[in-house]
């Protein structure tokens, strides 16, 4: 906390120099920056109270309070009224003293409690100008001799330790959250390297406390987010690696040097745990001595407790294998999924001796390049908004010169009129008339005033030419810019392209697997590995793949002896083709099989009831029966899986995509499977059409052909409306019906056939007319994320942003036609508008770890509360006062605000005194669970702890909640 106090402190200090620098310059008139100054007093002062530092705190309350005082006389003594010399100076030495104090504070944060920074910082008070009351400084000075009050081993764990298992380190990630995993491995390269730095420093002898307080919050993040999401090897090494982290801050603090044998284990467990998250991101095998580590872990906290951890020397442990020397290092970036080959050289000279292959790469993260390829999105839609504001001022300027030409040819006749007047005025008093001569006086100033407006009417038009200048050449520079964004977004796109070889060891596996649980002969064959695309969807994609190859062995291939009688060949063949056209990549899975059964795919349907018998039903229809919701034609489900059996998921996984399902079979020969997914998930080529008064974009590789306005023969049958366009038929629907954005009856459609525009696009079964008001543009689309809720709207696939701001949704052909035909869609839109009116309850969830937020935001949002998180105190406070939740959920540990300082200051406030707060922990002592009651918490739950037993104590405290509210 120390260390980190120091950090926030040394990043104020540049702007508090030169703040102090400029009124020393200028003592008459303070500075801008003491406001700023004195803020960071009262927020610093706050700070250091929280961790003991009561005398250090005094201090800065000391300085805050004169420097108050200092900014009001400065204003009167060198007010001219009553300024004198005597005050001038004053204020001038006040200043001179006052810059002294950002040293003193700096020194003692360097080396707290000591006696000489003590002694000179009283020193310092004494002599201030305003003379301290000297009792005052002297109980400053005593406090400043108080050590603060941080964590040392009286707060360590004193479970009975029990010898290291094999399940103590097992690394399984079935039973993991993917998401969650990925949350761990983000942060884990940069915690990990700062952990093995501070131990390196500290068995050199050159580690600060500061610095091995934030190696101990490391491990301590890691041993929560390892307990957190069911990866017990990485919980439970980091945990007994937190508590002699924990043992050698007490060892730093008392000048202790590192025993040379504890910090060579202590290295040998960090070097563990990068094994580990090595191996979840799959570039090596799991380390083999995990439980020998551990073991020699639980033994240097055994000893430690015992007090002989100076007196023990163990023999080293086993050097881990070197999986790279062996070949078994990091898989090929190009070939990974989830990472990018950017081509960038990794180090310098020192580095060379180090590649193995014919030209380093620098890894970067899926999520990483993510967030890059979003913000070059947000680039281009600024650049086409910001185009968007200079087109509208130019359109201003060019109106305002329209004006100022009117304007100049009125002031002209003016100016005419008003000559003419003058001139009949002056022949008048020159023949001698009676016209009075004020009155002459009075034409004379109109005639002047006429002059100057139109002057100013002609300056006018010449700074709005200049204007107009500037906005054309502000135009044309923001075009090249828009060119160069997307030529940069189209390059992080192309970084994050792959190949496809990289998932096709786990595609053959799962045939080989498949074919020997269900004693079938069967052989993948792939072609077209070598075909790139964007790395999200191959990730996306690789699941629908493994299913319909399970099916292919599962219900596809025949048994050996079947497959002899039919003549064939005992070995099933499976191909698997990828094939680039255009900005797709089309992959088809073909088999040599049975094919689908029409006959029992009917008769199930009837069974089910999804179909009348004796349905007039074409072949392709019958065939997509098979991506209905649990549709089968087996009596048993069996652990395989089945052709039909997550066939909806496979559908609904692909349209997630933006793609499309093709099936073609043909009984006793085979059947083929056709995925079409576009090539990146960043960009979408698509038609922006209008339809009722609204823009929607449709994907371009969905439409085939666009009719214009009277081009197309319209034709009703019963409530069928057709059109017939180059010799062919095409069932025809208004796509503002299909939104719900108008009701056209088949009336109304015939009598505007002569406006309909006409989009021919591929839908459910084949091509469909959509009837549209007008085309307005064929665009690349920057794609947004649309929401949780947008994305239940049947037919929305994806989004992006107009230029003006506006959102504009990308449309699925085929889903909106399944969502069209569909009679339960409207009670299903009518259910869902009334869950949105029911109000949930709102938890705030508060920990440093993302993976452990993310863990609960899951856990609560899934039981049907409403989570909103924060990562560290100062972000909670923030997140109370903008929104009162129900609950609090806190870490103890938490860098800036710990769990127990944000109790205190939420029961410090009168509107949330009653708030509930649970408080979860790794810390299972009595100690802090007694600060904890203390401070105000409500429940202390410890990690690891059941998904059950929290959700329970929720419950229970939102039901308390509604009691008192009631009462």
């Amino acid at each position: 906390m120390i260390e980190l106090l120091r950090t926030e402190f040394a990043q104020d200090v540049p702007a508090t120099r030169e703040t102090l620098q400029a009124w020393q310059a200028s003592p008459d008139q303070p500075p801008a920056g003491v406001d700023d100054m004195i803020s960071l007093l009262g927020r610093f002062a706050q700070a250091v109270e929280t961790i003991g530092m009561d005398g250090l705190a005094m201090y800065l309350l000391l300085i805050s309070q004169f420097t108050e005082g200092l900014v009001e006389s400065a204003s009167q003594a060198f007010d001219p009224a009553i300024a004198s010399e005597e005050s001038v100076t004053d204020v001038a030495l006040s200043v001179i003293w006052l810059a002294q104090w950002v040293d003193e504070a700096n020194a003692y944060l360097e080396n707290p409690a000591h006696p000489l920074i003590v002694e000179h910082m009283a020193s310092y008070l004494s002599l201030c100008p305003i003379a301290f009351d000297e009792d005052m400084v002297l109980d400053v000075a005593a406090r400043l001799l108080v050590e603060p009050a941080t964590s040392g081993s009286n707060f360590g764990d004193v479970e009975e330790l029990e010898a290291a298992t094999d399940a103590d380190v097992n690394l399984s990630t079935e039973e993991v959250d993917p998401e969650l995993l990925h949350a761990l491995l983000a942060d884990a390269p940069g915690q990990l390297q700062q952990l093995e730095d501070a131990v390196g420093r500290w068995a050199e002898g050159r580690c600060s406390e500061g610095e091995m307080l934030e190696a101990q919050r490391n491990a301590h993040t890691f041993k929560g987010s390892g307990y957190i999401i069911g990866l017990p090897g990485v919980g439970r090494v980091a945990h007994r690696l937190e508590d002699i982290l924990e043992h050698a801050v007490d060892g730093i603090r008392a000048g202790e040097p590192a025993p040379p044998a504890m910090a060579r284990d202590v290295m040998q467990a960090v070097y563990c745990l990068h094994q580990m998250v090595d191996h979840l991101q799959g570039d090596e095998a799991p380390p083999a001595n995990a439980k020998v580590v551990l073991q020699r872990l639980l033994d240097w906290v055994g000893w430690i407790r015992n007090g002989e951890a100076t007196m023990v020397d163990p023999e080293p442990l086993a050097e881990m294998a070197d999986d790279a020397a062996a070949g078994g290092g990091l898989a090929d970036i190009g070939e990974s999924a989830g990472t990018a080959r950017t081509g960038i050289p990794a180090g310098g000279p020192a580095a060379e001796g180090a590649r193995v292959r014919d030209a380093a790469t620098l890894r970067i993260g899926a999520t990483q390049l993510g967030r890059m390829l979003r913000r070059a999105g947000q680039s281009i839609i600024h650049s086409e908004r910001l185009a968007k504001l200079t087109q509208d001022t130019d359109d201003w300027l060019r109106s305002m010169e329209r004006n100022n030409q009117i304007l100049t040819n009125r002031l002209r006749e003016l100016d005419n009129l008003v000559n003419s007047q003058v001139l009949q005025l002056r022949e008048a008093q020159v023949v001698g008339s009676d016209f009075d001569p004020l009155e002459m006086d009075r034409y004379d100033a109109l005639h002047g005033l006429s002059r100057f407006i139109g002057e100013t009417a002609r300056d006018s038009a010449e700074m709005v030419q200049q204007a107009r200048a500037s906005a054309n050449q502000s135009t044309a520079i923001l075009r090249d810019e828009a060119y160069a964004l997307v030529d940069q977004h189209r390059e992080l796109l192309g970084v994050r392209m792959v190949v496809v070889k990289g998932i096709v060891p786990r595609l053959k596996r799962i045939v080989a697997q498949t074919a020997s649980s269900t004693g079938r002969l069967a052989a993948l064959k792939v072609t077209g590995e070598d075909v790139a695309m964007d790395a999200d969807v191959l990730n996306r994609l690789a699941e629908p793949l493994l299913h319909l190859l399970r099916n292919a062995v599962d219900h596809g291939i025949e048994l050996p002896q079947d497959r002899v009688f039919a003549g064939k060949p005992e070995q099933g063949s499976i191909s698997l083709d990828f094939l680039r056209v255009g900005e797709e990549v089309v992959v088809r899975v073909s088999d040599d099989g049975g094919g689908l059964d029409l006959v029992a795919i009917e008769a199930k349907a009837v069974a089910f009831g999804l179909i009348e018998a004796n349905g007039a039903l074409s072949e392709l229809e019958l065939q997509r029966l098979i991506l209905h919701p649990g549709f089968s034609t087996r009596d048993a489900v069996t652990e395989t899986s089945g052709r039909g059996v997550g066939m909806d998921i496979v559908n609904d996984r692909i349209t997630g995509l933006k793609g499309r399902l093709d099936i073609e079979s043909a009984y006793g020969l085979g059947s083929i499977f056709t995925v079409h997914v576009p090539v990146t998930s960043g960009v979408a080529q698509a038609l922006v059409v209008e339809c009722a008064g609204e823009a929607v974009a449709l994907p371009q590789e969905q439409v085939s052909t666009i009719v214009a306005a009277g081009l197309a023969r319209f034709t009703a049958n019963g409530g069928q409306v057709t059109i017939t366009y180059d010799g062919q038929q095409f069932p025809a629907y208004a796509l503002a019906k299909w939104l719900e954005l108008d009701d056209y009856s088949t009336a109304e459609i015939m009598q505007r056939s002569r406006q309909w525009i006409v989009v021919l696009a591929r839908g459910l079964t084949g091509m469909v007319a959509l009837l549209v008001d007008a085309v307005v543009a064929s665009r690349e689309l920057i794609l947004q994320e649309v929401g949780r809720l947008t994305r239940r709207v049947p037919g929305v696939i994806g989004g992006a942003l107009r230029a003006d701001g506006r959102p504009l949704f990308l449309l699925g052909v085929a889903e909106l036609e399944r969502a069209a035909s569909s009679n339960r869609r409207m009670g299903t839109s009518a259910a869902m508008r009334k869950r949105l009116e029911v109000a949930r309850t709102r938890i705030l969830v508060v920990d440093d770890a993302w993976s452990v937020r993310r863990s609960m935001q899951q856990l609560l949002e899934d039981a049907g509360y409403e989570v909103a998180t924060a990562a560290d105190g100062f972000e909670a406070l923030e997140s109370l006062r903008s929104r009162m939740p129900s609950i609090v959920i806190t870490d103890l540990e938490m860098p800036n605000l710990n769990g127990l300082e944000l109790t205190r200051r939420v029961r410090e406030v009168p509107q949330w005194s009653v708030l509930p707060v649970v408080m979860i922990t790794s810390r299972t002592s009595d100690k802090h669970r007694a600060e904890a009651l203390k401070a105000g918490v409500d429940v202390y739950l410890t990690k690891p702890y059941q998904d059950a037993d929290l959700l329970a104590q929720v419950r229970q405290l939102c039901a308390s909640e509604m009691d008192f509210e009631l009462a």
